[in-house]
């Protein structure tokens, strides 16, 4: 009996759930300005832009829009309560919800082409993610980037240097508001651009155009006789969104229980 191997997008989402729970780690057990934090933060934001990037290709491709939303926005409510637990943050919601706003302002930007709501709602739903989201603007912005390079490889690269352009203003920023030394101001530059990096070094060409064969093409594949490649396995969808409340969970338990 062949073995089956996971696909190169379920390999990279595991790898994106991995740097986001470093990321949340950092932020729950390490001091903020330790360059251990520095690090693990950094590696973390390899996950926003690939899960901007497959939010856009998966609102393409999924069979059913309206359950896609449904399953961001059960996953998002379940996540909220550990979120706050997490990172004491009030009134922020967590990145499920962004990415639930992100799914609506592509619907929008798709089907109410020629409507004169069409620039009002994609603004307020720019807006609510920007204040009230985590990933704050960052996530619409990689959206609509990201959607505008559809079907144009070179483009693709947008949304990761946007990524690491916003990021490295924010690095300035912090940086210079606690007057940090030379080094460890240029070593928090170089930490909070690793993610991103790394994504553009794996992500980008494992993608090589938002276009993916026909579906049917897909069925028609796999009805064929094996060949020499051993047959593709995937992860479980829901694994991917129950992950991020059970992952919160976790490190918050722990915290309080464990690591008092």
């Amino acid at each position: 009996m062949r073995k089956s191997v996971l696909t190169e997008r379920s390999r990279i989402k595991l790898l994106a759930l991995l740097c986001m729970t470093l990321n949340h780690f950092a932020h729950i057990f390490l001091p903020g300005s330790s360059p251990l934090a520095m690090v693990l933060t950094g590696i973390g934001y390899f996950t926003a832009p690939v899960m901007c990037m497959y939010l856009v290709d998966g609102y393409f491709y999924t069979r059913s829009r309206r359950k896609y939303l449904r399953r961001l926005a059960v996953t998002a409510l379940l996540s909220q309560l550990p979120f706050w637990l997490a990172f004491r943050i009030p009134f922020q919601l967590n990145m499920l919800f962004s990415l639930t706003f992100c799914l609506l302002l592509l619907t929008v930007a798709e089907e109410m082409k020629g409507s004169p709501f069409r620039t009002p709602l994609l603004a307020l739903l720019f807006f609510i993610c920007t204040f009230f989201s985590d990933w704050s603007a960052f996530a619409p912005a990689m959206v609509l980037l990201f959607l505008a390079a559809r079907g144009v490889r070179e483009k693709k690269r947008y949304g990761f240097l946007f990524a690491m352009l916003g990021l490295s203003i924010d690095a300035v920023i912090t940086g210079l508001a606690l007057q940090e030394p030379l080094p460890l101001f240029c070593f928090r530059l170089f930490s909070v651009n690793a993610g991103p990096l790394l994504a553009l070094l794996i992500a980008y060409p494992a993608e090589p155009a938002f276009t993916r064969p026909d579906p049917r093409a897909e069925a028609t594949a796999q009805q064929a006789p094996a060949g020499v490649k051993p047959p593709a396995a995937r992860v479980s969808q829901w694994f991917f969104y129950l992950y991020y409340p059970l992952h919160l969970t976790v490190l918050v338990l722990l915290k309080h229980f464990v690591f008092v």
